[in-house]
């Protein structure tokens, strides 16, 4: 029967439904556990198509300003709570009289009050351990980001700053701790600079106060669908002068209070640049945070005034078709409520650096994981170039426990039990070799877990690498600095549809993530990053106070609406004659129907996005299988405690069986144990080969160091140069080429590249072949290069790869063609550089059947394919299939596909296992070794089936598509609707 469909009932119907209003409140108090005739996805089709469709997003909602507290507070009396200027304070309390002043203000404040602060500072994880660790247990588990200690229990960071800012000689770090501490130096600098207090807050209202014409939308009917940013139009302008002079005071103001060291340093840097003389420079970075300031600010506050709307309408809304629905035919509205009684619910997990085969490998160490990873620390001497200039990271890696674990099984319940449990439980659901996109780096691959969308094409998130030169706008991007804050608008000029903008009509919660438009409850991604490291659990204890919130009105709800049940039937069964009683139950039932709709919004998310920025964050500048991350009191032992936490939350809000849960990690990480870097290696070498200089032009800062601050209105031109370079992440660096014969913005392929001629070369026949120079200058530590040999285009594309092995230069070719693919030496003989023929060394032997599966497969992908013969070529499955058994999973797919996107640049090269590329620190990812490559991505919960099949490889991409049809019942096609991974729901047996 059709839920939705109006129903006629026979006298005998009628007499049926009266019978079942007799039941006891206890028998419908189990109405959960009752299949919902006609599926589980009527109530969200109802409130898609026929509540939520109708909202406007109008601004006269409402203007009761008495109605929003902040703290507690009433707004007046909160804002005089703040250490205001006087006259600012005066102004903006003149102002609050005004509801289109005043209401967006209120839930700006919301936002950055009643969310993020209210919390003990302690350290939960580490107050855990001390629950179930003795103190000598505890003594033996410290790291430089773990210290045993009988105080207040904070992050070492945190006391590193407190320490030495102490005068005291019994205060001060020891030498011993001091080089314990070089690995966390970046986030004790940062944690002097960002601070969620009444400060902080106080310089949030003086930017909204002086942004006068904030409130553009405010006079429109509706509030806009999207942000309009900054541009260089004169009313802008005048607005960011305007503003300027606020926040370099409050940043003068702030510098005052900061040790000396790199991040102050960075601050009056950007003051300087605010006096007379420097203002009209290109890239003036005075000027760049204001316009980041500016934009940040009106961006939330029309993103919490947004979501206020969108809740408060949805209530309207809601209260009225089901007052209405009651009305009309009652049936539909209790078909309704037990809909939502069994509505699915989806919680979608990112965590940054999570890796498969590591996790894999500490739940059961019997794997090959540790034990390769651990040689690997051993061996390092060997991979230390000899004619190349080279330097150590800093930090030395500690690693005692992972020589612990490849000596002796570990076997602790404590340690990482929501993981042994997730891998004992779903053998299944969790893919035996993930697939992280390559680059492997947070900025390309986190939107592709999050929208299930490609980097390239219609829809496409177009971010195709950490920085990237858009020749059309002679603009050059990083997204390590304020340039974070254009993700989202490149994002969104895309047209990427995220799970936010897909799943509108449902309740959602961002814990954390970024892209979160059209979340209807968000804890900001930048914030947490920000503060996260002054304050450790910051975001997961933020997400999990919301969780446990909702869980306890989730219970309220479903008890709810089981009575809610029970009165209707009871209404219906009431003799028509009963006027006076009819009409006392109908104004009961209409009471109830408008509480519910009150409270509806404040249940459980029916879609929960939760990112984890941590283990990637700490492996960067600890080493990826170091103490600090592995150990009991590392950063995977904690993501458990906070994962087990979630799954809690659920589990009493009595809807864990109804979640279908699905985590994924955007890369795995690698240890540095040499680095150099290249643009040295190669540019100054050949400028001195040369006789002139080369015009080398860098946009990345490299790993270990500060962010960089680019000007949005007034950025550098990339004109007049011979090359950009940016690194990424320690283990890859672009270069970007302009000497193209098509023109300055296209990309110049193999055959100009060899014969480039650089801008102050005496004549223009003077020309290099910067191919061989580059790849004879790192010939140690170069993995490979990989460049375009034609042009790419979506039906198609051709690279080279370059690389040494045994001193010997290898120049490969990996075409595709639709959906087929061919890989091959350019000299003839196999190819060498991707490993295509050997096993995987960090992973168990294949059984004997798989091992004649593999050298099939390779017979059939190598051998026998034909250059002129596509038909003879393997398919991208084939090639999947293959490249699963070796330590480069999805290699030749992949590579193939580094260049659909046009602004992916000219030359991409990756550095060897154990080097990194224009990086300070020993941990690394962006490159191409397994560890790497290799990224979690696993589902878990009551919804999936015993007959679940196997996920033997699959991408990290796969991830939102499957929870979306999970949760809405409509099949994902890639390459339709925006979508460009695959649903790996049929896979999952969900019952």
């Amino acid at each position: 029967m059709d839920i939705g469909a109006k129903t006629s009932w026979s006298g005998l119907g009628k007499w049926a439904l009266l019978s079942v209003s007799l039941l006891s409140s206890a028998a419908w108090a189990d109405i959960g556990d009752t299949p919902v005739i006609g599926g589980v996805f009527n109530a969200s089709e109802i409130m898609r198509d026929q509540i939520v469709s109708s909202l406007s997003y109008s601004t006269k909602l409402t203007r009761d300003i008495t109605l929003f507290t902040i703290g507690g507070l009433s707004l007046d009396a909160y804002i005089l709570t703040l250490p205001l200027d006087k006259k600012v304070k005066a102004r903006v309390i003149a102002q609050l009289s005004d509801p289109t002043y005043a209401i967006p203000l209120g839930h700006f404040l919301y936002r950055f009050y009643d969310r993020y602060t209210g919390l003990n500072s302690e350290d939960e994880f580490k107050q855990y351990l001390a629950s179930i660790y003795d103190e000598e247990q505890l003594k033996q588990f410290e790291h430089s980001l773990y210290h045993f200690g009988s105080g207040s229990v904070k992050d070492k960071t945190a006391d590193r700053v407190k320490e030495e800012s102490s005068s005291s000689a019994d205060q001060r770090l020891t030498k011993q701790e001091s080089a314990k501490q070089t690995s966390v130096k970046h986030q004790s600098a940062q944690a002097q600079g960002i601070k969620a207090d009444r400060k902080f807050i106080a310089s949030m209202v003086t930017i909204y106060d002086a942004l006068v014409d904030i409130g553009m939308w405010q006079d429109m009917d509706a509030v806009p669908a999207k942000y309009t940013y900054l541009t260089n139009n004169p009313a802008d302008l005048q607005l960011v002068d305007k503003i300027q002079p606020i926040i370099i005071d409050i940043m003068s103001d702030a510098a005052g209070g900061m040790d000396e060291g790199e991040m102050k340093a960075s601050v009056l840097a950007i003051i300087a640049d605010d006096k007379p003389e420097n203002r009209s420079k290109v890239n003036n970075k005075a000027q760049a945070l204001t316009v980041t300031l500016i934009d940040f600010v009106r961006l939330n506050v029309l993103k919490a005034y947004r979501q206020f709307v969108f809740q408060t309408e949805r209530e309207q809304a809601l209260n009225a078709w089901m007052q209405d629905t009651f009305d009309d035919n009652s049936d539909d509205l209790i078909a309704f409520l037990k809909s939502q009684q069994q509505r699915r619910h989806s919680v979608q997990v990112t965590v940054d650096g999570l890796q498969q085969s590591l996790i894999e490998g500490l739940v059961d160490q019997s794997k090959p994981f540790i034990h390769k990873a651990y040689q690997l620390h051993q061996e390092r001497a060997a991979v230390k170039p000899k004619t190349e200039v080279t330097q150590e990271p800093e930090h030395q890696q500690q690693v005692k426990f992972m020589a612990q674990l490849a000596k002796e099984a570990y076997r602790d319940p404590n340690y990482l039990p929501f993981f042994k449990r997730l891998y004992r439980d779903n053998p299944h659901s969790i893919t035996q070799v993930g697939i992280s996109s390559t680059p492997t780096i947070s900025v390309r691959n986190l939107p592709i877990i999050k929208t299930g969308a490609k980097v390239s094409g219609e829809g496409g998130t177009g971010i195709p690498n950490f920085h990237f030169v858009d020749r059309d706008r002679d603009r050059a991007y990083y997204f390590f600095g304020n340039d974070a804050l254009q993700l989202d608008r490149l994002m969104e000029s895309h047209g990427v549809r995220t799970m936010f903008d897909r799943l509108a009509y449902l309740i959602t919660l961002n814990c954390n993530g970024q892209y979160d438009w059209n979340a209807h409850t968000s804890y900001d991604g930048l914030v947490n990053l920000g503060l996260g490291e002054v304050q450790r659990d910051y975001g997961e204890k933020r997400c999990i106070r919301e969780l446990q919130e909702r869980a306890k009105v989730e219970v309220k709800l479903k008890k709810d609406r089981a009575e809610l049940i029970e009165d209707i039937r009871g209404y219906q069964g009431i003799w028509f004659v009963d006027v006076f009683t009819k009409l006392t139950k109908k104004w009961k039932i209409e009471k109830a129907i408008s509480e519910l709709a009150k409270l509806d919004g404040q249940g459980m998310p029916d879609h929960t996005l939760i990112y984890n920025p941590w283990p990637d964050h700490f492996a960067h500048f600890t080493g990826p299988f170091s103490d600090e991350i592995i150990m009991p009191t590392g950063e995977l032992n904690r993501l458990d405690f906070w994962l087990e936490k979630t799954e809690q939350a659920y589990r009493n809000a009595g809807i864990y069986d109804q979640t279908l849960w699905g985590m994924a990690g955007d890369h795995g990480l690698s240890p540095v144990f040499y680095a150099l870097n290249p643009e040295r290696q190669v540019f100054d070498n050949l400028s001195k080969k040369l006789g002139y200089p080369l015009l080398v032009k860098k946009i990345s800062s490299d790993e270990g160091e500060g962010p960089k601050i680019t000007n949005a209105l007034n950025y550098e031109s990339n004109k007049g140069i011979d090359v950009v370079v940016a690194s990424t992440a320690g283990g890859n660096m672009m270069m970007d080429f302009f000497n193209a014969k098509s023109g300055w913005e296209a990309q110049p392929v193999y055959s100009e590249l060899i014969n480039w001629t650089p801008i102050n070369a005496p004549m223009q026949s003077d020309t290099v072949d910067i191919v061989t120079e580059t790849v004879n200058s790192l010939s140690e530590s170069l993995d490979y290069m990989v460049l375009r040999q034609r042009s790419c285009q979506a039906e198609g594309c051709l690279v080279r790869l370059i690389g040494h092995r045994d001193g010997v230069r290898h120049d490969e070719l990996v075409e595709r063609r639709g959906d087929k693919l061919f890989y091959s030496s350019a000299k003839g003989g196999s190819p060498k550089l991707l490993d295509i023929t050997s096993l995987n060394p960090y992973r168990n032997s294949p059984s004997q059947a798989e091992i004649e599966h593999f050298s099939e497969l390779q017979n059939l992908c190598i051998t026998q394919a034909k250059a002129d013969d596509v038909n003879s070529w393997c398919n991208v499955e084939q090639w999947r299939d293959l490249t699963r058994f070796t330590s480069r999973p999805d290699s030749v797919n992949q590579l193939a596909r580094l260049y659909d996107e046009t602004r992916a640049g000219t030359i991409n090269l990756f550095p060897k296992a154990g080097i990194g590329f224009n990086t300070k620190v020993p941990g690394r990812h962006a490159g191409e070794s397994f560890s790497e490559k290799d990224a979690f991505i696993g589902f878990w919960g009551m919804p999936i089936g015993p007959n679940a099949s196997t996920l033997k490889i699959e991408e990290n991409g796969s991830l939102a598509p499957t929870l979306y049809e999970f949760l809405t019942g409509e099949q994902v096609s890639p390459g339709e609707n925006g979508w460009g991974y695959p649903s790996l729901l049929n896979k999952l047996d969900i019952q």
